[in-house]
């Protein structure tokens, strides 16, 4: 009789059908059929294929980034100028290309990298395990990098994309950010972190600066520098230039030929000067508050113009600003003044609030407070920042001969700052030639460089930190990959535009992370091994649609 019986080989199980026969007199097994594994069986007795799903992966926007670092040359670059030095079969170019994809996709530690390598298409299209890439990969890559690679990468990407008609380089927006860290004190190890005015309020913390100059359309960096964290804007504004001077010459582009527009946190005599010596364009905003006659000009010299499809009330005139004569224009932002009175009120509450304080002190026979001096101190103290002067108050002698404290806002001081200051921006410029309309919506760009920093310091997307480096060298190429992560976002970005598709460029992302990827395996015959299929999972067609025109765009 026929049985079945478990046969081990090796650390596999198979299943055979077995009838016991006598061979020279003694009972022996006889196998009439070979079974296969208990998989294989099943799926004989279903007589049907056993399909299984083995993993799904985020694909999209790496895939996509992954692409467009090979169609603009930035990986045959990457390869070229940095060491041939390989780590898991990844040479330092293919490292940081992936690397500055993480940081534009979910920015996290070099450590944090294999597990977000792990839920993306990366390992599959790049040739790679993703275990492999640990914070000691990275940091031996990223060890063989100098400054001069890191300059000449970007000196050939920028004239890559300014022969495919990527780089509008006539009128550049230049700006100023740092990015606080946690060194210590006594690391002397790393110059760049110095303590100074954060921009983020963390003054208690050591700091490195960002200069850039992006472009107007898509915001894409043209030239960027990491810098000493303690050096003020002012100072940092002439060697900038300079460099960037010697970068455009490189390009063949004339500095005379470009217009650079800059805020007023960059002003000085001698930076002015320097622009004027240079011959350079540039469209800039001065502080209102040293400008007590242009704030005077009578509304009925204003005349409205239009940019943007908005109606603005302008003034122009010539002044001497620096010790040279220059074209000015004044306009009014209806925006900007309902945004500073709201902060005014806010202010004055809260110092209104801080006067009742002292005030309900003075009343207590516990108060120290005993000569009007030293009240008047702590009202004035009270009313520190802002603008004091909106706020009057007056130390009185109350019944009992106690002193006492009144105060209220002055509002003729709040009219004139409400009604002829606020609201109120100052450019100057030496592009004479041009319209107020134009000069306007130059300066109106600056905008742009600050959403470039913006986007540095968006945690989902693009983030400089965190970064965890402690040496000057390592802080300028973990830089140098979150510039260039949100390069390749921006050129994406642009795509996505150019195709007729209007998003953030961190909704275009996000979108794009959502499309996955599924490998299934299939066996369809006993005999024959599992088949593998890679295929796209299903996605509202809008998502379809956007991917499979970018995925053409790229290709």
């Amino acid at each position: 009789m026929a049985t079945i019986r478990k046969q081990k080989v090796g650390k596999y199980t198979y299943w055979q059908i077995v009838e016991s026969r006598r061979v020279n007199g003694k009972p022996r097994p006889f196998v009439l059929a070979h079974l296969g594994t208990a998989e294989r069986l099943l799926c004989k007795l279903k007589q049907g294929p056993l399909t299984k799903k083995v993993k799904s992966y985020s694909y999209g926007s790496s895939y996509l980034l992954w692409m467009l670092a090979q169609e603009i040359g930035l990986l045959d670059m990457a390869e070229h100028v940095f060491s041939g030095q390989e780590r898991a079969r990844l040479s330092v170019g293919k490292s940081l290309v992936l690397a500055a994809i993480q940081r534009a996709v979910k920015p996290g530690s070099k450590n944090a990298f294999a597990d977000f390598a792990k839920e993306t298409a990366l390992p599959k299209i790049v040739g790679f395990e993703a275990a492999a890439l640990t914070s000691q990969h990275f940091w031996d890559q990223m060890d063989t990098v100098t400054e001069a690679q890191i300059r000449r990468v970007e000196r050939e990407l920028t004239v890559r994309m300014a022969r495919g008609g990527l780089l509008d380089t006539e009128l550049l927006f230049y700006d100023l950010t740092n990015f606080f860290t946690y060194l210590a004190t006594d690391n002397g190890r790393a110059n760049l972190p110095q303590r100074g005015k954060n921009k983020q309020k963390r003054h208690d913390l050591r700091q490195f600066g960002l200069a850039q100059v992006v472009t107007r359309e898509f915001l894409i960096p043209v030239f960027t520098e990491v810098y000493q964290g303690n050096t003020p804007d002012t100072k940092r504004f002439v060697p900038f230039l300079t460099e960037l001077r010697k970068w455009l010459e490189e390009l063949n582009i004339k500095l005379e030929a470009v217009t650079l527009v800059f805020d007023k946190g960059s002003n000085s005599r001698r930076n002015f000067g320097v622009l004027d010596r240079m011959e350079t364009g540039y469209v800039a905003s001065v502080s209102a508050s040293y400008h007590p006659d242009l704030l005077a000009i009578p509304w009925e010299e204003y005349h409205e113009v239009e940019t943007g499809g908005k109606k603005l009330k302008c003034h122009r005139t010539r002044k001497t600003i620096w010790g040279k004569e220059r074209t000015v224009v004044l306009y009014l932002s209806e925006k900007l003044r309902a945004g500073q009175i709201t902060g005014l009120d806010q202010a004055i509450a809260k110092r209104l609030e801080a006067l009742a304080e002292l005030a309900q002190r003075l009343e207590s026979p516990r108060c120290r407070l005993k000569t009007p001096e030293a009240i008047a101190a702590k009202a004035r103290a009270a009313l520190a920042g802002g603008h004091a002067g909106v706020i009057d108050f007056v130390v009185d002698v109350r019944d009992g001969g106690r002193h006492g404290l009144s105060y209220g806002v002055n509002s003729a001081a709040y009219r004139y700052l409400t009604e002829e200051v606020f609201g109120k921006k100052i450019l100057v410029t030496c592009r004479d030639e041009w319209t107020e309309t134009e000069i306007i919506e130059a300066y109106c760009g600056q905008s742009h460089v600050e959403r470039v920093f913006k986007h540095l310091k968006n945690p989902y997307h693009h983030a400089v930190r965190p970064q965890y480096h402690w040496t000057d060298q390592k802080i300028r190429v973990h830089t140098f990959i979150c510039v260039m992560g949100l390069l390749l976002s921006q050129l994406l970005w642009k795509k996505a535009r150019d195709l007729g598709y209007s998003m953030s460029v961190e909704d275009l992302l996000d979108s794009l992370t959502s499309v996955r990827k599924a490998e299934i395996v299939t066996l369809s015959d006993l005999a024959g091994k599992p088949q593998r299929e890679e295929v796209l999972e299903e996605m509202e067609p809008e998502l379809a649609k956007l991917f499979s025109d970018l995925v053409r765009s790229v290709i």
